[in-house]
């Protein structure tokens, strides 16, 4: 009776730990700055939950050619990224009480450094990879290294701008991203990945940053066996209908101006202006099959 009993009670509490399993919510930002714009409420409502996993993976460092220049640039947009998820934390859970302290580590995947904070539920990676220009010729000051030129292998061996870390291809870069998620996420199938929509009649003129790094995810979420993903339409947004509002919108809001606040104390424009700002309050989202996705 008493072995019957300690199975039943351990199978209860296996299966309580199968109902919590985490989900792990995976925002792909190409700048520091993309994710607060377009894929805002959904970042935040994905914290909301504390047995969520919230990764921001910011693939290049969004230096418009200054490379580490330009008294630290593409960290003041790092700074921005960071407030912004401070802020949507804090929004969440006001007795958080964690002050500014993001727990900054370097880690390894697949041989490769990357820096990591977290704060949280929110774990933040960024890349550092140059900025590939907006069609994605890249800047001189990286030889014309770009993500677009990367991925379709016109330029091999691509550093980060801080020199950190090397990719020797696009597979290297791909297998890196996979580790990382294998290793943030208890279950793999219970990831949910969100990118730029790559239909260029559903999402126009967006940036190649945006559109390429949506690629390398899509191939990263084949690998991992991942079915479905998230697609945001990006920069044409800003000439679409309101579609945030209430107490999201205020949060959206919140967010951009944490975010417009890191650039000004660290001695650059804030952009908060109103090119910016129009994006504020829109955000078109798609579901679809990986296998739906066709590549022109």
């Amino acid at each position: 009776m008493k072995r019957t009993l300690l199975f039943i009670t351990l199978l209860s509490l296996f299966s309580i730990h199968l109902c919590y399993t985490q989900e792990t919510h995976v925002f792909v930002s190409a700048h520091p700055d993309d994710w607060q714009l377009f894929m805002n409420p959904n970042a935040y409502n994905a914290l909301t939950d504390p047995n969520n996993k919230v990764i921001f993976l910011h693939t290049t460092a969004g230096e418009a050619g200054h490379g580490i220049g330009n008294n630290g640039y593409y960290l003041a947009r790092e700074e921005g990224s960071m407030r912004a998820i401070r802020f949507m934390c804090n929004a969440i859970n006001g007795e958080l009480k964690q002050g500014d302290e993001m727990n900054p580590i370097q880690v390894i995947h697949n041989g490769h450094s990357i820096q990591r904070f977290s704060y949280s539920n929110a774990i933040v990676y960024f890349l550092r990879l140059p900025d590939g220009n907006y069609r994605g010729e890249g800047y001189p000051i990286h030889d014309n290294h770009s993500l677009r030129n990367f991925f379709e292998g016109k330029k091999r061996n691509m550093k980060a701008v801080n020199g950190s870390t090397e990719y020797v291809d696009l597979n290297d870069l791909v297998m890196t991203i996979e580790t990382l998620i294998k290793y943030e996420a208890e279950d793999v199938m219970k990831v949910q990945v969100n990118i730029a929509d790559t239909d260029d009649s559903i999402n126009p003129d967006d940036h190649s940053d945006h559109l390429t790094s949506s690629r390398i995810m899509q191939k990263v979420a084949k690998g991992l066996g991942i079915t479905h993903v998230n697609l945001y339409q990006e920069y044409a947004t800003n000439k679409k209908e309101m579609n945030i509002t209430g107490d999201e919108f205020l949060l959206c809001a919140g967010t951009w101006g944490a975010t417009a606040s890191g650039l000004s104390d660290s001695y650059h424009y804030s952009t908060w202006d109103s090119g910016h700002n129009a994006w504020i309050g829109r955000q078109y989202m798609r579901r679809v099959k990986l296998s739906d996705i066709h590549e022109d």
